[in-house]
């Protein structure tokens, strides 16, 4: 569907040593119009000379490129290693000049200085001479950084557009959303219902059982029933056919414990929804949970049902869980992005247990690469078990009876 948007152009300027980050800063500024571009109406379209000028006769190339595409801009952002660029007959390069004239006109300029490793056979002593001498002069002036690598490069200049794109908003005197605020984003944290993935809020009621089995020490080995004499070979081979179906000389123990996991641990999961209008990307969510009083326990889906003796065959997420005391843990969730408006909840699911009655604060820290602090949310959950007391010979006949 269509839409209605404010264009601001982005120079990119630079000298021939740094053709890769010019790559990255396209990309960058294209993941911005694709997280934020139709929630916010605003496209930000990257200018550069190989794309968007066209030589004309009798006139000096950068003069050429200085109307069609340096003079269009609302902002610079330069890239610089060890070269500065060649002479254009006004200044000693190209991108020099672009600079110059863009900052002349009172716009905004990012400059960003390699600090990667060159062999030295390849530098050009004389260009590194003028483009330190250029730093100098830069500094006091303009918004400088410096980066060792790509994914530094991009980092920064991702996390500092969404910054300058405020100013330039502020600017235009643009009203970014009903409270007249700047674009922000803000992240809500809720539990999701464990099945539809729908958000119900910050606090949760578990309900769950605690099975005592009064005579577990009682609990005999497991062996198959004996209605015939068997050879040993056959003993054998039915201790094989046993074992391939998991049953063992612990074959009870194991299954009464197993119905116990199960009545006491319950799934939670969690929501999350950018109420903001910015797009966040990176997201990442501590979560801490203390209980008051009793004794808890945290356990992934994954590790609860290879536990069980089933092999878990969910999605690739993976999700860690840490046990800090016999009271507290931490597990995390990590997003690549969160559009604005967006709601989402996870598909993994967490298995919450506990030795009795308590209430268990849970604290959450936001963390995205465009919030300059976390966001922190609490939740809460009121875990409430019904003990039930019962013989392991109750339980045996009942799992007999569903076989």
């Amino acid at each position: 569907m269509s839409y209605s948007a404010q264009v601001f152009r982005i120079l990119i300027a630079s000298p021939s040593d740094v053709a890769d980050e010019r790559e990255i800063a396209v990309k960058t500024i294209q993941e911005w119009n694709d997280l934020n571009s139709a929630e916010r109406q605003l496209v930000l379209l990257p200018l550069r000379w190989e794309t968007h000028s066209a030589p004309e006769y009798g006139k000096r190339p950068q003069e050429v490129i200085n109307r069609q595409i340096v003079d269009q801009c609302d902002l610079l952002v330069g890239a610089f290693w060890t070269r500065i660029g060649s002479p254009t007959g006004v200044a000693d390069s190209g991108t020099l000049e672009e600079i110059e004239r863009v900052a002349k006109d009172g716009k905004p300029v990012m400059l960003y200085f390699s600090k990667a490793n060159k062999n030295p056979d390849d530098i050009d002593l004389e260009q590194l001479k003028k483009l330190r001498d250029f730093k100098k002069k830069t500094f006091p002036n303009a918004l400088v950084e410096n980066y060792s690598g790509p994914v530094e490069f991009r980092d920064k200049l991702a996390r500092q557009l969404e910054i300058q794109l405020r100013a330039l908003l502020v600017d235009a005197g643009d009203v970014v959303h009903e409270d007249n605020k700047s674009p922000y984003t803000d992240i809500v944290l809720q539990f999701a219902d464990p099945d539809s993935g729908e958000g119900i809020g910050d606090t949760q009621e578990i309900s769950a059982t605690l099975l005592k089995i009064t005579d577990y020490e009682e609990i005999p080995d497991y062996s198959p029933k004996r209605d015939t004499p068997r050879s040993k070979e056959r003993e054998e081979l039915i201790e094989v056919i046993m074992s391939s179906r998991h049953r063992g000389k612990d074959y009870y123990r194991d299954s009464i414990n197993k119905i116990i996991a199960k009545s006491k641990n319950r799934p939670i999961r969690f929501w999350l929804k950018n109420t903001g209008t910015v797009g966040a990307r990176d997201v990442f969510i501590d979560i801490k949970l203390k209980s008051d009083s009793e004794k808890i326990y945290l356990l992934t889906a994954r590790r609860f049902e290879t536990e069980a003796g089933v092999l878990y065959l969910g999605d690739n997420e993976s999700v860690e869980v840490t046990k800090l005391s016999d009271t507290a843990w931490s597990t995390n969730l990590e997003m690549r992005a969160l559009q604005p408006k967006r709601e989402v909840a996870p598909g993994r699911k967490l298995l919450l247990g506990g030795d009795g009655d308590c209430q268990i604060s849970v604290e959450a820290s936001i963390y995205a690469d465009t919030l300059s602090e976390p966001i922190i949310r609490k939740l809460t959950i009121d875990y409430k078990v019904k003990v039930v007391e019962t013989s392991y010979k109750s339980l045996l006949e009942e799992l007999e009876d569903r076989e």
